[in-house]
């Protein structure tokens, strides 16, 4: 077996596989989208979870042994054959990357809300959701409005002594259609360098918009629920004032990542990787986060591309 390992965030994650070409920095596809950065260290020095991969025309599968993730399938061959590298091992949407966030959670004590986040003057701004919510449009909507971006895909947080959160990607996958038609301007900017285009989204590099602050301790925070459709035209919200609900919808989104099943390169089914002890502790933690008094307003949000912005005039009421 072939030894490696990879440092994300606080996370240290040992990599050993029967092909070290399956962990080569580039097989890390679009993982910028999803974390900060993505080192790499010694084996020895990975010591919070491992992931074993055997790499063959063996049968394919997968289990999870406490802290180390074993997979088997015929990888290489893969590799070679998939038309969308997202999917893959190593790939953004990938099996590695839920096993990142289960590892910040098991280890570390870090969880992941599915969202983006932007800070202006001590506020943070947490849009909450998963793929085609609008994340990126209210992303793109409030750097016009002069906030400044503090992670476009997961917002990492921890409740210990007091409620802190951690800068992560500050690269975007946008719907290439959004960008050119909706923020033709972000398209053209030359500190922008829009990235190669896969699956109808194109990466952008907003590292001139991001805060100077990678931490921020016991923010004023403010959440959004959004639904954003192209031929909406009108603008609908509500504040969700029921703890019940909110504490529903929190949880959700942050064991999202971890529940979910996954097909990786398009073939391989793989279930996911939540337990019900992380479950059980996650809740528990969303718990405490409605308890800190850190969220000043929670609101359910559903307009048009175009009516997007209106979204700040309403949290400065």
């Amino acid at each position: 077996m072939i030894e490696g390992g990879v440092k994300i965030g606080e996370a240290r994650i040992g990599l050993r596989s029967t092909n070290s070409e399956l962990f080569r920095p580039d097989r890390f596809f679009w993982m910028d989208t999803n974390f900060q950065s993505v080192e790499t260290i010694p084996f020895d020095e990975a010591r919070d979870s491992r992931v074993d991969i055997f790499d063959g025309p063996q049968k394919e599968g997968m289990t999870v042994d406490k802290d180390i993730l074993i997979l088997h399938g015929d990888f290489s061959r893969w590799e070679k054959e998939t038309n969308d590298r997202r999917h893959s091992l190593f790939g953004n949407l990938g099996i590695f990357s839920s096993w990142v966030l289960r590892t910040l959670e098991e280890k570390h004590g870090i969880f992941t809300l599915h969202a983006c986040a932007l800070e202006k003057k001590s506020r943070l701004l947490i849009i909450v959701g998963g793929a085609g919510s609008g994340k990126s449009v209210f992303l793109l909507s409030a750097l016009k409005k002069g906030w400044s971006l503090f992670s476009t895909e997961f917002v990492h947080f921890s409740l210990k002594r007091n409620l802190n959160f951690f800068k992560g990607s500050i690269k975007d996958a946008v719907r290439v259609d959004t960008l050119n038609n909706h923020f033709s301007g972000f398209a053209r900017d030359p500190d922008i360098a829009p990235r190669e285009e896969k699956g109808g989204k194109m990466v952008v590099d907003l590292a001139a918009f991001q805060t100077v602050r990678n931490h921020l301790e016991s923010p004023d925070v403010f959440l959004v629920f959004p639904h954003v459709e192209n031929k909406w035209d009108k603008v609908v919200w509500e504040d969700i004032k029921s703890r019940e609900n909110l504490l529903r919808e929190l949880f959700l989104n942050v064991s999202e990542k971890l529940g979910k099943s996954l097909l990786l390169y398009g073939r391989m089914p793989v279930p996911g990787i939540d337990t019900f002890e992380l479950g059980r502790k996650r809740f528990h933690t969303i718990e405490l986060l409605l308890d800190s008094g850190r969220i000043k307003r929670a609101l359910r949000w559903i307009s048009g591309v175009g009516d997007a912005a209106e979204l700040f005039e309403i949290i400065k009421k």
